[in-house]
């Protein structure tokens, strides 16, 4: 009866890229934000000291 119900629970491949596409999109939005306030501190810190 068990194995059974397993066989039902299996997650394709497929399944998880539906399922991870809006997480992908949110990490890309996330990284260009740390890339802005990444160069923007580093141009302050630049600025101070040259």
């Amino acid at each position: 009866m068990r194995e059974a119900i397993l066989e039902t629970e299996l997650v394709t491949k497929r399944d998880l890229q539906i399922e991870l596409a809006p997480i992908r999109t949110d990490l890309a939005v996330l990284k260009w934000i740390c890339g802005f306030l990444l160069a923007g501190v580093a141009s302050l810190v630049l600025k101070t000291f040259f």
